[in-house]
């Protein structure tokens, strides 16, 4: 799930000088929509800046309980885009209703952040100057954890789901929306209708529980589908300057 807020602060400098571009894009135009993967442009993001992110941390229990389930997709983000993403150790005290610092993700742990049993939110930012993802809160139901079989009775398969709801979130952040589409053709795009790769996997950002549904790769960004749409969005920033 994801909530808008505005990153309403002056941007000196848009590219940091150094940082790795992405690989030579396919199109000469921008794109926000592929096979499994659509940008957040219903809040305003359509690509991914060149320069640093940072994840920082709410407080010292987000820290603590988070970080595991964190450096598996920065570390994908940044293989996938380029773009340097680095899992800290700072505890950022920003109101998770107000944009932090440019290029900061604050991470929440909180017990149903909206009110309601079982859901997590991303609440991205976007730079008022080039409508690339500024970073923002990702807030995270701490009932995941709290109760051991939030998901069912297999110890894994909650871990998996803790994974890969951890991952879908910070998609948000990154700009990716949900890929849902009215796949049978009735009208309405329904929960669970999304697209899949051969083996069966949906996407990660498919809404509710998409992703994948093993060990080794819960917590991933579909290949396919999610990893396809960070991609482009890297390249979408230099696609927009032209």
């Amino acid at each position: 799930m994801v909530t808008r807020i505005v990153a309403a602060f002056a941007l000196a400098a848009g590219l940091l000088f150094g940082a790795a571009a992405p690989s030579t894009p396919a199109t000469t135009e921008p794109v926000y929509s592929g096979t499994g993967w659509k940008a957040l442009t219903s809040h305003r993001i359509y690509s991914i800046a060149p320069d640093p992110y940072t994840i920082v941390f709410a407080s010292e229990q987000a820290r603590t309980k988070l970080t595991p389930y964190l450096t598996g997709p920065a570390g994908q983000i940044t293989t996938i885009t380029g773009v340097p993403v680095t899992v800290s150790f700072i505890v950022d005290t920003t109101p998770a209703t107000s944009c932090p610092s440019r290029h900061r993700i604050v991470v929440h742990y909180i017990h149903q952040p909206l009110g309601l049993p079982g859901y997590s939110q991303a609440r991205p930012c976007y730079s008022t100057v080039d409508n690339s993802a500024w970073g923002g809160h990702l807030l995270m139901d701490s009932e995941y954890w709290e109760v051991p079989n939030w998901f069912g009775p297999d110890p894994a398969v909650n871990e998996m789901m803790r994974k890969n709801a951890v991952t879908h979130e910070l998609g948000h952040i990154f700009g990716l929306d949900h890929p849902n589409t009215d796949l049978d053709k009735d009208g309405v795009v329904e929960a669970y209708e999304c697209v899949k790769n051969a083996a069966g996997v949906k996407p990660n950002l498919c809404s509710p529980n998409g992703g994948y549904k093993t060990t080794a790769g819960a917590g991933k960004y579909v290949t396919e589908f999610d990893a396809k749409g960070l991609q482009q969005m890297a390249q979408n920033y230099y696609l927009r300057l032209n």
